[in-house]
């Protein structure tokens, strides 16, 4: 990860005002390079479907729909991660500067102001969804920004935070858990049912798929100085068992989710189809380890994520077959 011998020419931050008219484009083009919707709005669609099918499996009786709340929950998740792509590109400015010095904010393509414009909107339209679901929804969805930055700060007050990367893996990942709550009250509040033994299983599937993916991405072969990598801390044979460990944990919490065995018909084929998300980890780790990459290659990782959570869906909703509406 280290930074391009040749890039746009960094220009320091102006701090003149600007007008809406000067800074919606700036933010269209900020969140297309650094947040592209085909992205962020797939991980949220597959996130909120692949966790509520695995609740509506877990609890038969669930009477679980595809309609507007449903799509409201997504809407909400989606600009989570938008809030969270916001503040860390904040949060990180001083090590872009020097590790990443081509992105928007440290070459100036758009300044802190219209970035914290940008919190401030999000948080207004998370306040008029989340109100419109529940009160507790809202609750939960504030804590979860609110925790987003107050890791901004933690940061700042603690070098070991900032600096060891397993440490601040620790404190960020409650980040995932709030957002995996909200998703499971949204469900038990359109249900009626979800104890939370199913969140708990729930979640932990889907920190094994993200886990999987946080740790490929920052596994290199060799060491970096001053780079957030895993293999840094754990070295490049410990970065890579945890990365196939996870996508393995992952699968095998799904199986056993969905039960493919116990299944009959088209849906035996629907319940087995998270196994088939390992063909990624196989390629990514045959390209990596016959040294074809420097780094553990992030199409793969993303794509056993994606088709992971894809694989789930579908075994649910074989297995439940929700209704629509509602």
């Amino acid at each position: 990860m280290t930074a391009p011998a040749s890039g746009p020419t960094l220009h320091p931050p102006t701090h003149r005002p600007r007008s809406w008219t000067d800074s919606v484009p700036r933010l269209r083009a900020f969140f297309a390079e650094r947040a592209p919707s085909r992205v962020y709005v797939t991980y949220a669609v597959l996130w909120v479907l692949a966790l509520q099918g695995t609740l509506a499996v877990l609890s038969p009786a669930a009477d679980w729909r595809l309609g507007l709340r449903l799509l409201t929950e997504i809407v909400s998740v989606y600009l989570a991660l938008l809030f969270v792509r916001v503040v860390d590109e904040q949060k990180d400015l001083e090590y872009d500067r020097q590790h990443n010095p081509d992105r928007p904010l440290p070459r100036g393509a758009i300044d802190v102001g219209e970035l914290r414009a940008a919190m401030a909107l999000i948080v207004v339209a998370e306040l008029a969804l989340n109100t419109w679901l529940s009160a507790p929804l809202t609750a939960v969805m504030m804590l979860d920004l609110a925790y987003i930055c107050f890791l901004v700060q933690l940061e700042r007050w603690s070098a070991t935070v900032r600096d060891r990367i397993f440490v601040n893996l620790l404190v960020s990942y409650p980040v995932q858990i709030i957002l995996s709550v909200h998703i499971w009250l949204s469900f038990r509040e359109a249900t009626g049912t979800g104890p939370a033994t199913h969140l708990l299983l729930a979640a932990v599937l889907c920190a094994c798929t993200f886990m999987h993916f946080e740790f490929a991405r920052k596994t290199s072969a060799r060491k970096v100085p001053g780079a957030t990598l895993y293999s840094n801390t754990v070295g490049l044979r410990g970065s890579v068992c945890l990365t196939v460990g996870c996508a393995v944990a992952a699968v095998g919490i799904a199986l056993a989710v969905v039960r493919p065995w116990e299944l009959h018909g088209p849906a035996t084929l629907a319940g087995w189809l998270p196994l088939t998300a390992l063909a990624f980890v196989w390629g990514g780790g045959e390209r990596f380890t016959s040294q074809r990459t420097p780094t553990w290659p992030p199409g793969p990782a993303m794509g056993f994520l994606a088709w992971c959570y894809l694989g789930l869906i579908v075994a649910a909703l074989a297995v439940v077959r929700p209704g629509l509406g509602g």
